[in-house]
């Protein structure tokens, strides 16, 4: 049996860029919300990072947008974790519109921190028991062009 944590959510009106669908900013703001989900899932709460010395910082990310999003439209996040380590994970994230259709894509290495000396540190052991844990029970994954990918302007040479 396979695990997979998906997140829902629904275009909010104050969402809704002058184009008329979702704001460019606010596909962060979502998956980041989908992310601090995906570590309340596995116990790496907010509230227990709270009362921990170790928390975790988003070190590195990149969003790409492939279709638009409108007002009340409703919309699921797959999260699959591509890598890790004892201090750092490195997931893919795929958002999927109302007709499953991939609307964008983030990709984001993030490194356990200690709270109070602001440097890196390993997760407790039961954390990383249940990253390796998730790891092992996701769904196989194609991986996507967007995995990885550098911006650029592609030339002709």
């Amino acid at each position: 049996m396979s695990n997979e944590f998906i997140y829902r959510n629904t275009v909010q009106p104050n969402w809704i860029d002058h184009n008329n669908h979702m704001h460019d900013a606010q596909y962060y703001s979502v998956f980041s919300d989908a992310v601090v989900d995906f570590f309340r899932s596995i116990d790496f709460s907010i509230s227990y990072r709270q009362n921990q010395e170790i928390t975790i910082f988003s070190i590195e990310a990149h969003v790409s947008f492939l279709n638009e999003l409108l007002l009340n439209e409703t919309f699921y996040i797959k999260s699959h974790l591509y890598d890790y380590d004892e201090k750092r994970v490195h997931l893919f994230l795929t958002m999927y519109n109302e007709h499953d259709e991939r609307a964008a894509t983030y990709e984001v290495m993030m490194m356990a921190v200690n709270n109070r000396t602001r440097r890196s540190a390993t997760f407790p052991d039961e954390i990383y028991e249940k990253i390796i844990n998730y790891y092992n029970q996701q769904p196989d994954f194609e991986i996507p062009k967007q995995l990885g990918h550098i911006i650029g302007i592609p030339r002709n040479k």
